[in-house]
């Protein structure tokens, strides 16, 4: 009996995670499907490796998803082995500072358009002898960053959709697996932190700043990741929950064990929210200190002058 090419489609492989995931999906001898918006940027990938091949894809058109399906059901003969969603956007703004645009467009990439690539392709993850859907997530899910209260809400979303995705797909043989990513370098901060003229959260922009490019540079390095990733994917039994990154498991160890109240309490030290406390007094301390009027103008204007 001939054995079946194993085919892995991969999105938003132009950088980082995901091109690393490419390359050791294509170690492993699996065919890689790889996308990204413009299909020039993957031509030194394609160009190293013979079994990665480039397909574009334009995450906000529904129109290029579909065109994905149909060229992917042509190029496999109509079965997909791993659904690897790793594409995403991130947005980093407060709830009182966002642009409720920006927000759906996060919501767009990072869970609508998740939602409909598992629909469109679950048909051909069905003809595989063990189809794999794999959500690439965060520890932002569980872990309420301030500064991106958009992108922390769209993880949450896709873990939740996850959970309920793998109940209803397990009688069809499909495994749904989601990997709660921590701390990998990457350039997803590349757009700073937003933050209008007069927010009231600009006293901590620069201690948010520095923790999150902090956390980046000390970030797990992205081909270490992907590899540890791959192998616990290619394994014949895998976890429904893969955590992997820098702080992963120290996060959900946290998680899993302290009270909310105190996990709360850890996060308000912690990104030192205290300072705009401070900070509020001081404003109002000077608003009042400029309203009061002096009391030799009040004489004057009393006649007393």
């Amino acid at each position: 009996m001939v054995q079946q090419t194993s085919f892995a489609l991969i999105t938003g492989c132009r950088s980082g995670i995901g091109t690393q995931l490419a390359i050791c999906f294509a170690a492993r001898g699996v065919t890689v499907l790889a996308t990204a918006r413009c299909v020039d940027h993957l031509q030194e990938l394609t160009s190293q490796y013979k079994n990665i091949e480039a397909f574009p894809l334009e995450l906000g058109d529904a129109g290029s998803i579909e065109r994905l399906r149909d060229a992917v059901a042509i190029r496999t003969g109509g079965h997909l082995d791993f659904l690897v969603n790793n594409a995403g956007t991130h947005y980093a703004a407060t709830a009182m500072d966002l642009e409720l645009e920006e927000a759906v467009k996060v919501f767009q990439v990072n869970v609508f358009s998740v939602m409909r690539l598992c629909q469109l392709f679950i048909p051909l993850l069905r003809r595989s002898h063990r189809g794999r859907i794999v959500q690439i997530g965060s520890v932002t899910r569980d872990v309420p960053v301030v500064w991106q209260c958009a992108y922390n809400a769209s993880k949450a979303a896709l873990s939740q959709y996850t959970k309920t995705l793998r109940l209803e797909l397990a009688p069809f043989n499909i495994d749904v697996i989601e990997i709660v990513t921590g701390f990998v370098r990457s350039n997803i901060l590349h757009h700073g932190l937003v933050a209008p003229e007069g927010s009231f959260y600009l006293p901590i922009k620069e201690i948010i700043e520095t923790m999150k490019y902090q956390g980046n540079k000390n970030g797990m390095e992205t081909g270490t990741y992907a590899r540890s990733v791959v192998e616990k994917l290619m394994s014949k039994r895998t976890h429904s929950e893969i955590w992997e990154g820098n702080m992963a498991w120290t996060i959900r160890f946290l998680v899993g064990f302290l009270p909310l109240w105190l996990l709360n309490w850890l996060y308000y030290r912690k990104f030192q929210l205290g300072r705009l406390r401070c900070a509020q007094k001081q404003r109002k301390g000077s608003a009042t200190a400029h309203s009061t009027p002096d009391p030799d103008s009040r004489a004057k204007f009393s006649g007393f002058g």
